[in-house]
């Protein structure tokens, strides 16, 4: 071999021999050639860390809690729901990549995206709720002119409730609940309030006025003008005529009074058919009874007081124990009323309590009666119209909680114009008249005051019981 050829060769292997050793050094000595920083920027470039992804996320939130519209939070939301999938479904630095190791079932993929879809409502349903709550909770601090002229109208709406009478809309004028002859003795004041007795629907206080003179120094006839007014400015008016005598006689409670009496045996004749009963109702102004003969005479039930309250004290009728033992002896049937002078529920609800104490065991064929009667005056109790109609609710709620039917006296005056008897309770009318016009729906009339049996000295009142009606009333 020639030198020349050598030599060429020589330097060929020189040069394969150090492109080994160079090829080694790379291979052990990386950082000699920058290789590891493109590495670590090709790696740190795509990748998301779960530092990054909550850092990313909880500026996003802060953001989108700062905006005023909530339309604009499904799509941020929808991204970093989008992200997070990504995220947890895939360790691949790109979208790219992670794309080319998803499975490629189209069953699974939109699985895959429902999944992420219902995810990204839920998250989305929750961060609108809060940044809707923030955004309200910024409009209401930074408007706190509106929300005091809210509070503003408020108090003006009460006060004028207030002056309505604390108890809705004042629709109506005052009403007189009843008005008495004014006769008085010379020499002696005149005091309206002794002949007189109203009320409103709403207003608990109303005004009285009078106009005309009234010389109790000598005796004659002056007329009065008495109006009433509420505070709603409804007013109604009436005149009566005050009589100044030398002397007056005090009248009697109960008993005989002069004028035509009403015969039982008449009463029978004009009222006893096969759809009604004939009876009586019954106090200590009767005095003693004799209830064989109330029967005899074609009585067929009694109605006795039991007691009620009275200036702010519970009683029991004298003769009640007496009337009820010696009526259901004779046969009769028997229910019983209460006089009532309640003002509120708690004053109710201890009459009722004492009432069942009194009538014990004993059965009634009737309803309980309610029988308010003290008009005269009325003002005295500081109610409205609606009051008196509660007292007798909560009169009717203790009674029926109890197991007791229950039923409201009145006259036809009270039924039309003073009780206001929304819930339909049954009624008991007082109408002296030979054919009542009232309108209502009554299951007995009180025909008359001054009726006469058998077996009674004195006068007493006459009733007609519909039987179909009480039996509906009694559920029977």
């Amino acid at each position: 071999m020639k030198s020349s050829t050598k030599i060429v060769l020589g330097t060929i292997a020189g040069m394969l021999a150090l492109a080994l050793c160079f090829a080694g050094l790379c291979f052990l000595f990386p950082e000699m050639i920058g290789m590891e920083k493109k590495s670590e920027a090709e790696t740190s470039q795509p990748v998301f860390t779960a530092e990054s992804i909550a850092q990313e996320s909880s500026e996003t939130k802060e953001v989108a809690s700062k905006q005023p519209t909530t339309e604009e939070t499904p799509e941020t939301s929808a991204t970093e729901e989008s992200q997070e999938a990504t995220q947890e479904s895939s360790e691949a630095p790109s979208s790219e990549v992670a794309s080319s190791e998803a499975p490629s079932s189209e069953s699974t993929k939109e699985s895959s995206e429902e999944k992420t879809k219902e995810s990204t409502q839920e998250s989305t349903q929750e961060k609108t709720k809060e940044s809707t709550q923030e955004s309200s909770s910024s409009q209401e601090s930074s408007q706190p002119e509106t929300k005091e002229t809210e509070v503003k109208q408020t108090e003006q709406a009460k006060s004028s409730e207030s002056s309505a009478g604390n108890s809705g809309t004042d629709k109506y004028a005052p009403v007189f609940l009843t008005v008495r002859a004014a006769s008085i003795k010379v020499g002696s004041s005149f005091d309206v309030h002794k002949y007189v007795g109203y009320a409103d629907d709403v207003d608990r206080d109303v005004k009285i006025e009078t106009s005309g003179t009234v010389d109790t120094s000598k005796t004659g006839t002056y007329p009065v003008k008495i109006t009433l007014t509420d505070d709603a400015g409804h007013s109604t008016s009436k005149t009566i005529d005050v009589k100044v005598v030398k002397s007056t006689s005090g009248g009697g409670s109960g008993g005989s009074s002069g004028g035509k009496k009403d015969e039982f045996s008449d009463f029978i004749k004009k009222y006893k058919t096969a759809d009604t009963s004939l009876g009586i109702d019954v106090s200590k102004w009767q005095g003693n009874i004799d209830f064989e003969k109330v029967k005899a005479a074609g009585c067929e039930f009694v109605i006795i007081r039991l007691g009620g309250y009275d200036n702010g004290e519970h009683y029991t009728d004298s003769y009640y124990k007496a009337n009820i033992a010696n009526a259901k002896a004779a046969g009769l049937k028997v229910g019983i009323y209460w006089h009532a002078e309640e003002s509120s529920r708690e004053e109710v609800k201890a009459s009722v309590d004492y009432l069942l104490g009194i009538l014990g065991d004993n059965t009634l064929d009737f309803p309980i009666a309610y029988d308010w009667e003290d008009y005269i005056n009325f003002e005295q109790y500081g109610m409205n119209l609606r009051d008196l109609t509660e007292c007798f609710y909560a009169f009717a709620d203790e009674l029926q909680a109890r197991g007791h039917k229950v039923c409201l006296y009145g006259s036809k005056n009270s039924h039309e114009n003073i009780w206001q008897n929304d819930r339909k309770l049954p009624e008991w009318l007082a109408h002296y008249t030979s054919s009542t016009s009232y309108a209502g729906d009554y299951f007995m009339w009180q025909h008359s005051s001054t009726g006469k049996i058998d077996g009674i000295n004195g006068d007493v009142d006459l009733d007609v019981l519909y039987n179909a009606k009480l039996a509906a009333v009694m559920g029977q």
